[in-house]
């Protein structure tokens, strides 16, 4: 997420060890996943329904290297998916960028990336339909519809407070980091800063190289990480003026393992993940830990379930960087 030297600081935060999340069983937040309108990012695919129709009605097409059995309405199409198999062997950040950029998803936007490379990651096998990681992210105004009058009284006075979101990084104590913008793990890579301590699974299993990622703090209060001893120093930005993001627990533990789609729509099971604007996630996260007392930053781990991170599709730009 920035220049090389700052790209170690990113990928110890972004550790399982050292990364941000959230979310407890609230009200608001239970209900049916929201499946959000399929990007039209994937030639691969698109590309395979298009071979499928022409050999369904006897014209010319060539099968896939690697196909999976599925059916689409009462025409019953065979669809054959082009596996990916460069993105999905690539080791390194730099590898992956090139798989992507190969495959013609160089300039897919975060979201649309996200689901090629989940889809590659997790491949549909016999029967079963493609693998998209933002059906399981729901729609956080939708979330909104169902709270009731009374619980957003309740948490009017924690919606009160200051919400902001913090990159923190920055090693030496006496120097400011030297870079202006947060960059996400792709523009990095495409610009040769990676580096090799940058987790690759975490990609490539959750698809989100052109995101950034942030902590939510409430009145300053951030939640409590380990990693925060080793940074010095953090950029700000009020969470009600960000046009889109979203939240999350840590989700690697449960999706870095090989499973074709079914296996990766199972285990995005009762994940609470949810997207929206800034000020709509502001209003989710408030209702969720409006009880949290004097540390309603703590309180947003218990409310999403794990260690809470906000996520911010490519980078945002640091007016200034505030000492910790």
């Amino acid at each position: 997420m920035r220049a090389h030297s700052r790209e170690k600081d990113e990928a110890e935060q972004r550790s399982p060890q050292g990364r941000s999340a959230g979310f407890a069983d609230a009200e608001p937040l239970a209900g049916p996943h929201h499946h959000l309108p399929r990007a039209a990012g994937n030639a691969a695919v698109a590309r395979a329904v298009t071979r499928g129709r022409q050999e369904a009605h006897g014209e010319s097409g060539h099968a896939a290297a690697d196909t999976a059995g599925a059916h689409q309405g009462t025409g019953a199409v065979h669809i054959q998916r082009t596996a990916d198999e460069e993105l999905r062997e690539a080791k390194t950040p730099e590898q992956i960028v090139a798989a992507l950029k190969k495959a013609g998803h160089a300039e897919d936007d975060a979201w649309e990336l996200m689901k090629y490379m989940t889809s590659q990651q997790f491949p549909a096998g016999e029967g079963q339909a493609d693998f998209d990681m933002l059906g399981s992210i729901k729609d956080a105004s939708e979330q909104l519809q169902k709270v009731k009058a009374v619980r957003r009284k309740m948490a009017a006075p924690l919606m009160a407070k200051r919400w902001t979101i913090r990159h923190y990084t920055g090693a030496d104590p006496n120097t400011p980091p030297g870079f202006q913008e947060i960059a996400s793990t792709y523009d990095n890579a495409a610009a040769g800063r990676a580096s090799e301590h940058t987790n690759v699974a975490d990609w490539r299993s959750l698809g989100n190289i052109k995101f950034t990622f942030y902590l939510v703090a409430v009145d300053g209060q951030v939640p409590p990480r380990n990693w925060l001893n080793n940074t010095h120093w953090y950029a700000e930005w009020d969470l009600d003026r960000i046009p889109e993001c979203w939240v999350s627990p840590d989700l690697l533990e449960r999706m870095n393992k090989p499973m074709d789609a079914d296996g990766g729509r199972t285990a995005m099971q009762g994940a609470k993940a949810f997207r929206g604007t800034g000020a709509q996630l502001k209003e989710l996260l408030a209702i969720s830990a409006f009880g949290a007392g004097n540390d309603p930053a703590s309180a947003l781990d218990t409310a999403i379930g794990g260690a809470f991170e906000l996520k911010v599709p490519d980078g945002l730009p640091v007016a200034e960087w505030h000492k910790k």
